[in-house]
């Protein structure tokens, strides 16, 4: 999902055009805005994407403190204008009467517009809100369907006329607001001493204290057991790179580089995290993606993307590792940090909604490979 940056564009209340030379809409202006926007006939349909836990949609709302809108992902059996409308009254604690009247679509300028018309029951609900109120529920209608839709522009309007609060006149385009993608911070603990150096990553100023602390001292604990079984000779050194970094999802792909002093050269490894934030638990490659069919994929020669000069060395490691798909598949299964404290036989990671695996290779071909999985 690309992440918006937008505009917002407020009138302030005119107290001139109240009264006078108003049409059908409550506004010259809003007329205008609706007649430049040329309807689109085909069907609309939502941009959203199916999971083993149901369809993922994007609700935006307020964070504890009211000052920012931030993103989280919902699950739900069925996508429309009014399943949307009533997760995002949910999320703002928005009066079950509030709804939605109509959803029509259109272009203006290259852009792809969605017009909104609400209930009286909306604008009731707003109006009765301070400005920094308004701003965080107007803010949050907008996102989600900008964001649901996959549209530039919003148009709002109640029972067909402008919206009008005590704050604002809403007559024109709205654009994206901005918004916190993840309401927590990834800060680095550097460990070690001498020739070993080890970036842990610790999250800060996340809402849930449980979820936090135990990942926190899973990341560290990992590192001081590497430390505890070093010999102390040659480099050691471990950095990370936050691959997704969302309200719902935390994915961290740790780098490691070690050269042992009898060595005959360094060796690269690489382990990962994947963290469901809304459970605390972790987000392994089989609950997410069908290794049976990625196994398949992959010795048919398809449904994953490597560097083009290294994908006929890929397929031969491929091939000598696993006698067949089945096998694969068995490994794949086993990937990524688990609960139980297991050793993963591998692992992946989550970047820009893209799952990748890394898996391990000769020397000669850089000690580990990642890999993107090109799946739903």
């Amino acid at each position: 999902m690309r992440k918006w940056m937008g505009y917002l564009v407020l009138t302030a209340v005119c107290i001139g055009m109240m009264g006078c030379g108003k049409k059908e809409t409550g506004s010259e202006l809003l007329t205008e805005t609706k007649e430049a926007v040329e309807p689109v006939k085909e069907a609309v349909a939502p941009a959203v994407v199916e999971t083993p836990e149901g369809i993922a949609l994007h609700i935006y709302h307020g964070d504890d403190q009211a000052e920012q809108i931030q993103q989280r992902t919902v699950y739900v059996d069925e996508v429309n204008e009014h399943v949307v409308m009533s997760r995002l009254a949910e999320a703002l604690g928005m009066d079950e009467s509030v709804g939605v009247k109509s959803l029509t679509f259109g272009m203006h300028g290259g852009d792809k517009v969605a017009i909104l018309d609400l209930n009286q029951a909306f604008a009731d609900y707003v109006s009765q809100m301070g400005t920094a109120g308004e701003y965080i529920v107007m803010g949050s209608l907008t996102n989600t369907f900008l964001d649901c839709y996959q549209c530039e522009l919003l148009i709002v309007t109640v029972e067909g006329r402008v919206l009008e609060t005590g704050h604002s006149v809403y007559e024109e385009y709205l654009g994206m607001y901005p918004y916190v993608e993840a309401p927590y911070r990834v800060e680095t603990m550097t460990i070690g001493e001498g020739s070993m150096k080890i970036d842990c990553p610790q999250i800060e100023g996340f809402g849930d204290d449980l979820i936090q602390g135990k990942w926190n001292r899973i990341f560290l604990g990992t590192e001081e057991r590497a430390m505890d079984e070093w010999d102390g000779t040659g480099t050691y050194e471990v950095t990370y790179e936050v691959k997704t970094m969302t309200a719902d999802v935390l994915s961290i792909l740790m780098n490691g580089y070690v050269y042992g002093e009898d060595a005959a050269h360094p060796y690269a490894f690489k382990y990962t995290y994947n963290i469901d934030l809304n459970t605390g638990e972790s987000i392994r490659l089989r609950d997410h993606v069908d290794v049976e069919k990625v196994a398949e994929n992959m010795f048919a020669g398809t449904g994953y993307y490597v560097e083009e000069d290294m994908a006929p060395f890929f397929m031969e490691r491929l091939e000598a590792i696993y006698e067949s798909p089945d096998a694969l598949a068995r490994s794949l299964e086993g990937y990524d940090y688990a609960e139980d404290g297991s050793v993963p036989y591998g692992y992946s990671y989550i970047a820009d909604g893209k799952v990748w695996i890394c898996m391990e290779v000769p020397h000669a071909l850089g000690d580990y490979m990642e890999i993107e999985l090109d799946v739903q």
